[in-house]
């Protein structure tokens, strides 16, 4: 009794120390997750989730501009508008309710891990998904990933309670959450799968029973419903080639085909992981044939509530699912398996290693002792999971936290979809919002953030084909798109009788990165707005790639625009600053009141081609700067290696009256590439940046 007793004292002081841990491990996570959280854009599809959220505060539901509902993932509009309602519709807002769900599902998977593996599978578990790259970028946009992970993961975790243990105050939760998890996002129906898994694990005799059943109905009738309402009502998520809509045609679309490149998806971002992951399912299918057969043909109880052999089957039954499932394949959308990956990933090598051991190492070594035999799995389990797992790694956490524009995302976790780095829809937008008047006319090729950022939006430019963005619709008052209701521009002739009609006023064109994308701008429209109309260019985002262009305005078109503005600049603690005599009329400065090192990247537009330049940095200390260097200009190239540097000194006479001076220095580029200029201001100095402009040096090429 008293040994029973000092065991169970030494367990509790251990799941004490892990709790302790684990707090301290959320504690700090969230603290890092919410730096930043809303210094960059909206962007990808958090502007749909922003309209939402926008529709239900001004009319109880979520009505898009266009006068369509979005009825995809309803259940997380109304959660974001709710803290909207709280804390405002912005940015940081949205984006920390994602934080929480990651920190809750953390919490969770050790949670889960712990009660049903062990103490270090759940706490490895909580502290893969905290450094995973996939978490990280998850838990920081204003998207449905986070919380979906979170409700998948609760569904299975009551399922599993319920119906596997036979714990029946869970059994009502599982069938609530099962109901819920679809309303966050479709990919949530994933969850029925574990009436399957149940199936094959307790048998028919336990499937056929009332409870079981009642579940089981309810739940595919709500999702059924689900599926109608997409197929006959949800008009706006049909944004890429149309499916007949037919009953013939909706089993063609979802069994029509198979392939496998949703299996290996897990394999292109995680290879290691997922052939221990496979290795653990056939061990795991290995033991349950080897003791059905040992139980004379049934499956013992152990086996029969095996938490391993559900979570491999609510892994597996998925992914065959996605096999006929047609859709664009993208990574993200495994998100919600990904914390069930993780743990089959850890248990997973803990069994591999306990086989290695028992069945190895030991009767070749002579290991007898239970206790040293653990202590050496527990040596190789600890080096296995090192060695193995990949995208997780501590020192991405600050990093993708302070992530800027202009810095590398990893295309193999959230954006596959072509989106190399973060976009800046914002700056462009917000400059149009500050100088709309009511008879300009705005054009836009991201209408959703534009009608966001800008305000309004007259006509979206879209010149991509069928089953590129098929985001149109034909109305009444012609071609209009299905979110903002912006009349569609798809080719030259259109654009230009809008820019230049007789009856054209002030005209405001917002470019984005797909103007660089065939598939999406036409080139005669991408040659007409960047060759012929260089001249309108009056705003640059902080990505480097926005644009704004500006029709009939030739006091604000005056004079062009340098390279890099001043204000172009994607500076965190530099301030925007107007006056007369600036280019385009506004400079970046800093007031020296900053407690720390401000450090960026600006893109000087386009690709440059072998030769010799010359820059110029036209900038202003302030009224105390000593003689020391205020500040480093250096122009870079695309690789970030440094070409040459400017430090920005009180020293020597100033080039004018107002104290600007201009600095020149040339270099050279022995291959075509980008060009960019890094700007680094130290902690208390204070200077403004007019701008850096780069020019061929005359004979240089």
């Amino acid at each position: 009794m008293t040994e029973e007793w000092s065991v169970s004292k030494r367990r509790d002081r251990r799941d004490q120390v892990l709790r302790i841990l684990l707090a301290v491990l959320l504690a700090g996570w969230i603290a890092v997750q919410l730096q930043n959280l809303g210094s960059l854009s909206l962007w990808m599809d958090e502007g749909f989730h922003y309209l939402a959220a926008q529709g239900i505060l001004e009319h109880g539901y979520p009505l898009y501009p266009s006068g369509h509902i979005y009825w995809k993932a309803i259940l997380y509009a109304y959660a974001l508008a709710g803290g909207a309602l709280i804390f405002g519709l912005k940015a940081v807002t949205l984006r920390v309710f994602s934080v929480l769900c990651v920190a809750g599902l953390i919490a969770l998977t050790y949670h889960f891990g712990r009660r049903y593996f062990s103490r270090t599978v759940g706490f490895l578990a909580a502290v893969i998904l905290a450094i995973s790259a996939w978490e990280l970028e998850y838990a920081r946009l204003a998207l449905y990933f986070a919380p979906l992970q979170l409700f998948y993961l609760l569904s299975l975790y009551f399922f599993y309670r319920g119906f596997i243990r036979e714990e029946n105050r869970f059994k009502t939760r599982a069938v609530v959450f099962f109901l819920l998890t679809p309303l966050i996002h479709q990919l949530g129906m994933g969850v029925i799968f574990a009436f399957a898994a149940l199936f094959l694990m307790r048998g028919a005799r336990r499937f056929f029973r009332k409870d079981v059943l009642l579940g089981f109905s309810v739940t595919v009738l709500f999702y059924l419903g689900i599926q109608l309402m997409e197929f006959y009502v949800w008009q706006v998520g049909y944004v890429y080639e149309k499916t007949d809509m037919s009953l013939r045609g909706m089993i063609g679309y979802f069994f029509g085909s198979f392939s496998l490149d949703y299996f290996k998806e897990f394999f292109r971002s995680f290879p290691w992981m997922s052939l221990a992951v496979l290795a653990g399912i056939f061990l795991c299918l290995g033991a349950v044939v080897r003791k059905r057969n040992a139980g004379g043909g049934a499956i013992e109880t152990e086996a029969a509530r095996s938490p391993w052999l559900f979570l491999n089957l609510c892994l597996i039954f998925p992914l065959f699912f996605f096999a006929f499932f047609r859709t664009h394949v993208q990574p993200r959308y495994l998100a919600q398996l990904f914390p069930v990956f993780v743990l089959l990933f850890l248990v997973a090598l803990r069994a591999l290693s306990r086989e290695f051991i028992g069945e190895l190492a030991a009767p070749a070594f002579g290991i007898e002792k239970d206790k040293t035999r653990a202590v050496f799995s527990t040596v190789i389990f600890l080096g296995l999971v090192f060695v193995l797992t990949e995208g997780a790694r501590p020192a991405q956490v600050l990093s993708i936290a302070g992530r800027n524009y202009g810095d590398p995302i990893t295309v193999d976790t959230i954006a596959r979809s072509g989106r190399y780095e973060h976009y800046d829809h914002e700056s462009v937008g917000r400059y149009v919002a500050a100088r709309l008047k009511p008879s300009d006319t705005v054009v836009a090729i991201h209408v959703v953030f534009q009608k966001i950022y800008a305000g309004r939006v007259d006509y979206w430019l879209w010149s991509g084909g069928p089953g590129t963005w098929d985001a149109w619709e034909k109305t009444p008052d012609g071609w209009k798109d299905f979110y903002v209701g912006a009349r569609w521009i798809n080719n030259l002739a259109d654009l230009k009788r809008v820019t230049e009609g007789p009856e054209s006023g002030r005209v405001w064109l917002v470019a984005s990165p797909s103007l660089l994308r065939t598939d999406h701008i036409l080139p005669d429209i991408r040659r007409y707005i960047e060759d012929e109309n260089a001249d309108k260019l009056v705003f640059r985002g902080k990505d480097g790639m926005s644009e704004v262009y500006v029709w009939n305005d030739p006091e604000l078109a005056a004079g062009g625009r340098r390279k890099v503005e001043g204000e172009w600049m994607p500076s965190r603690q530099g301030a925007v600053i107007g006056e007369p005599n600036l280019s385009g009329g506004e400079a970046l400065a800093w007031d020296g009141t900053a407690k720390r090192m401000d450090e960026f990247t600006a893109k000087a537009a386009g690709f440059w081609a072998p030769g010799s330049y010359r820059a110029s940095v036209r900038y202003r200390t302030g009224p105390d700067s000593t003689e020391g260097a205020v500040g480093r200009v250096a122009l870079v190239d695309g690789q970030g290696g440094r070409l040459r540097t400017v430090a920005l000194t009180a020293d020597g006479r100033p080039a004018d009256r107002s104290g600007w001076r201009e600095a020149d220095v040339e270099f050279r580029l022995d291959l075509e590439q980008s060009v960019g200029v890094w700007v680094q201001v130290p902690p208390g100095c204070a200077v403004t940046i007019d701008y850096v402009d780069i020019r061929p040096k005359e004979g240089g090429h």
